[in-house]
């Protein structure tokens, strides 16, 4: 019995793995083969009534009636009549039997085919519809097999695993133009914020007269700048989709020529009652570099608008090159990063202010990293949050 369990098994396995076509063509053999046992058996059951019926009639000279090759029929001796319609009922057994047999091998193959090959498939894949029907995509519709129904099943699970991809980046697309549009709003501030505090500077000293025709043209020029700024920046917006496509501007410039314009953004951010101490060292004096200016002011600007946020009396600004990188050091004299602060103020939308988008240093931190850089945030030993900037500019 455990011999013939594991040949039965091994058929199975067999006819699973099989093609559709291989596994069609061994039913139809198999019911050809029971079709003809089955029509030999009807045969001999036949011909032994009509021996057994000749016998009970006394009938012995009897020669069973044939076909020849010329088409017709020879019968020995002349059959009682009741005895020749039970022969001929015996006969019309037989050529039933055939299309009986054959009816019944029909409908049986088609049966255990369309069971073992066909059901188990197709009611996977008639899950896996009504799943991807109702928006569930966790359903997996693998069908392990080694036929075509198993290659059908496969693909359409690559299909669903590509529909669950395809929807990862509709979505990462969405949240990508959302970052973007917040950071138009985020980033377009800073810029208006400096121009606003050039203008609260002419309107407090040029009506009295306060103010030389040099250091207004200088301040009028400042605030072309920033609405220079505001353009080159909303062209930008208008032509990428994510920051990932945000590509970098690089200009031959000095560190000095930076310095400069840092110092410049400065003049337009700072409030009355804060001190800011600029300090340039050593190693920038002529430096040649080749930054993307604009990405650096950016990063400058909004770490200075957190610090004076957040600074008491004094911030610190220091700029130094080394090994090739530009360092941007800022420190204020707040209370500095909480720790929840410091593990996840640059990550998107975070913020510990109502009214923020949480992006500020979000920005930095790509704008750093697009550059060659880093963005790095830690508090002071006395108290006091510090932020450094890097950016690969030789």
């Amino acid at each position: 019995m455990d011999y013939i369990e594991k040949q039965v098994n091994k058929i199975k396995v067999f006819l699973k793995n099989s093609s559709l076509k291989k596994a069609l063509g061994f039913y139809i053999l198999i019911a050809i083969f029971a079709c003809g046992l089955c029509y030999y058996a009807t045969y001999l059951f036949c011909e032994g009534w009509k021996n057994v019926i000749m016998s009970l009639e006394g009938i012995e000279n009897y020669a069973v009636i044939y076909r020849d090759s010329r088409g017709y029929t020879i019968d020995t001796e002349a059959l009682p009549k009741s005895v020749n319609n039970k022969l001929r009922l015996l006969e019309g057994v037989e050529a039933i039997s055939v299309f009986l047999y054959a009816s019944i091998a029909i409908v049986m193959v088609s049966h255990i085919y369309y069971k073992n090959k066909l059901m188990e498939p197709l009611e996977v894949l008639k899950k896996e519809m009504e799943a991807v029907a109702r928006d569930d995509l966790s359903m997996d519709c693998r069908y392990l097999s080694g036929d075509e129904m198993g290659d059908i099943c496969e693909a359409f699970n690559q299909m669903r695993l590509q529909l669950i991809d395809n929807r990862k980046n509709t979505w990462k697309l969405v949240r990508d133009q959302r970052e973007l549009n917040a950071a138009f709003a985020h980033d377009i501030r800073t810029p208006l914020t400096v121009m606003k505090g050039y203008t609260q500077i002419l309107r407090m000293f040029q009506p009295g007269g306060q103010i030389s025709e040099e250091k207004l043209w200088e301040t009028l020029s400042l605030i072309e700048n920033q609405v220079d700024r505001l353009e080159r920046f909303a062209d930008t917006m208008k032509e990428i989709n994510t920051f990932e496509e945000l590509e970098l501007k690089r200009e031959k410039s000095t560190a000095k020529e930076l310095a400069a314009r840092i110092g410049q953004l400065l003049s337009g951010l700072s409030a009355s009652s804060l001190s800011i101490d600029l300090t340039v060292d050593e190693s920038c004096n002529e430096a040649e570099i080749f930054p993307d200016t604009g990405a650096i002011l950016e990063v400058a600007e909004n770490l200075m608008g957190n610090a004076l946020r957040y600074a008491k009396e004094k911030i610190w600004l220091q700029l130094q090159i080394e090994n090739g990188k530009l360092f941007l050091y800022i420190k204020d004299d707040g209370a500095g990063f909480e720790k929840k602060a410091l593990a996840n103020a640059k990550n998107p939308y975070f913020t510990t202010e109502k009214g923020h988008f949480g992006l500020g240093l979000t920005i930095c931190r790509l704008l750093c990293e697009k550059h060659g850089g880093s963005l790095e945030i830690t508090n002071g030993i006395h108290g006091g949050g510090i932020v450094c900037a890097s950016f690969f500019v030789m």
